[in-house]
């Protein structure tokens, strides 16, 4: 029994001295949330995962929900979108209602190309230039249940 303390307490006190030295090993970097590991490239801003009811017969039929980012390689125009990033926000927002409300038909699959084209024109007008390029990741209908 007491070979079995010593042996509990000795692997406490390695546990104990390797844990801080593997951790310098590793960094003090936070674990990427699941946006940004999409790319490592300095042009790619994501942008928060947006939603819009799809509203049909004066009905909510469900939701479409879209997760994206924009490619803007131009320094200037990405410095820009950065601090406009609350107007593109909402006009994306708006550009996926719009989607949602008027080209959507209920059990039917998504379009990315018109959500993207409807999503381009509104990033190109909030940010008055060409050069920001909308990337779609995922785009999904969720059917309301019940």
């Amino acid at each position: 029994m007491r070979a079995s303390r010593r042996f509990f307490a000795l692997a406490l006190m390695s546990a104990a001295i390797a844990g801080p030295a593997f951790a310098e090993g590793q960094g003090d970097q936070a674990p990427p949330d699941r946006q940004s590991r999409l790319t490592s490239a300095d042009s790619y801003i994501p942008i928060p995962t947006l939603s819009a009811g799809v509203i049909q017969r004066y009905d909510t039929m469900g939701t479409i929900i879209v997760d994206m980012g924009l490619d803007i390689p131009d320094p200037n125009l990405r410095f820009r979108a950065h601090a406009n990033e609350p107007l593109l926000r909402d006009a994306l927002r708006t550009a996926l209602a719009t989607y949602a409300s008027t080209y959507y038909r209920d059990r039917a699959c998504p379009d990315p190309d018109q959500a993207t084209r409807l999503m381009q024109n509104a990033v190109d007008r909030t940010l008055r230039a060409p050069g920001a390029r909308v990337l779609l990741v995922n785009i999904i209908f969720q059917r309301r249940t019940g």
